[in-house]
């Protein structure tokens, strides 16, 4: 008959000293305390699994008190009889409370800053730069810190709606699809395993809102009334010239913004704009009519840059800032709602469509509009078609319109000379 292991006491426990070679202090049921040569004293558990003899490593004297090691004795023991390896529980433990700590990491900024890394190459920069903004303005407020899986669809409706709430409706529908895309990357590299985005039925948050236009001209008294105002602003003249030129070629701010001289061809008279700078991500070689050629000669002479044909008033090495175009028409007196620099191109794609096929229009087709726009076409072989054929369209529409702005800011002047004779 086997014999009982005799408990141990907290004084046998205590006195314990260290030998040459580490030994064991028995306390009966498995449970025992290791006395290691350094001094250490750890506590052990024997079971067996399986017919298999194992250890397992409770802790050390240090945290663990002999009644406390022995809760955990009858704990495990437990476990053990269910059939349970206490050894790989512990494993798999340990590799669940990394998982959950490294998912505790994974922030929605640190995430949705991964995924405008990623982003950047498919978008202009001044696109990307947006993007950013848009995250740190609209996103981060409410989101930055949480861990990117915790994060509700009551959350992100709560955003929705406080913008909603700030008659900011459009921007809450781009900053619902930024989401879209955030969680889309999230999901496919495993930050997160599901798009709560998809679930949001978006009409029922956002509401039915009829699509603003930007605010332009399309009388002709109105456009002849800011092309002269254009020619008699007294302002900074970067800012004037920058001014001048974009009726005539009708780009998006960043971009006549961002011209620079090396992209100006004066002999075969085009701006070829890099496909970074383009929303597009295309190149894009746009014709530039005599009027415009003649504005950049003038500009030439006057150069206050060697890099940017539009230079920033204050640091003569960068570009225009972001406002200043803006600025100037308010200076002239029109609000946000009469004209904004994104109005030029409307102004030029109504204009050009409603003068299409007309006497005195053009016969140019819509396809030569809009790539004079530079919208990407959705079909890549007929956009590919269409970088070779429409190059001397494209010529032929923009000088017709340039010609047109031209008659139209000086009709009423030649009327009135010819009244006079």
């Amino acid at each position: 008959m086997a014999t009982a292991t005799k408990p141990l006491t907290a004084k046998q426990i205590q006195s314990a000293k260290p030998r040459e070679k580490k030994y064991k202090l028995s306390d009966g049921g498995g449970l025992f305390l290791q006395v290691n040569p350094n001094g250490s004293k750890l506590w052990r558990l024997n079971y067996r699994i399986n017919g298999k003899a194992k250890e397992y490593a409770i802790g050390t004297l240090e945290f663990y008190t002999l009644a406390e090691a022995r809760e955990q004795r009858e704990i495990l023991r437990k476990l053990v009889h269910q059939g349970i390896d206490i050894n790989e529980k512990k494993k798999a433990d340990k590799k669940e409370a990394a998982l959950i700590e490294e998912l505790r990491e994974n922030t929605f900024y640190e995430i949705s800053q991964k995924w405008l890394k990623s982003y950047e190459s498919q978008v202009s920069e001044n696109y990307h730069t947006r993007l950013g903004r848009a995250l740190k303005n609209y996103l981060y407020p409410s989101l930055e810190t949480t861990p990117i899986q915790e994060i509700t669809r009551l959350d992100i409706i709560a955003i929705l709606d406080d913008l909603k709430n700030r008659d900011l409706q459009e921007t809450a529908k781009r900053t619902a699809m930024l989401l879209n895309k955030i969680y889309k990357y999230a999901v496919t590299f495993e930050y997160t395993p599901h798009n709560i985005i998809a679930d949001i039925e978006l009409k029922t948050v956002l509401g039915k809102r009829e699509k603003k236009h930007y605010p332009t001209f399309t009388k002709e008294k109105d456009i002849k009334g800011l092309l002269q105002n254009i020619d008699e602003y007294q302002g900074d003249y970067s800012t004037k010239m920058a001014l001048k030129v974009l009726p005539y070629v009708f780009v998006r701010s960043f971009n006549i913004r961002h011209m620079e001289w090396e992209e100006i061809d004066f002999k075969t008279k085009e701006w070829i704009i890099p496909a970074e700078k383009m929303k597009t991500k295309t190149e894009f070689i746009l014709p530039l009519p005599h009027q415009v050629i003649d504005i950049l000669k003038e500009v030439e002479v006057n150069a206050l840059s060697g890099v940017y044909v539009f230079p920033s008033s204050i640091h003569k090495d960068r570009p225009l800032s972001d406002n200043t175009l803006i600025s100037a028409l308010r200076r002239m007196g029109y609000s946000k709602d009469e004209f904004v620099p994104h109005g030029f191109r409307a102004m030029f794609s109504t204009i050009a469509n409603e003068k299409a096929n007309e006497e005195d229009g053009h016969s140019y087709t819509s396809e030569v509009i809009e790539a004079l726009l530079a919208h990407k076409e959705p079909n890549k072989v007929k956009e590919a078609y269409n970088r070779s054929s429409y190059k001397e369209a494209m010529r032929g529409l923009i000088t017709w319109y340039a010609d047109y702005l031209e008659r139209v800011k000086t009709i009423d002047t030649i009327l009135d000379m010819e009244v006079t004779k």
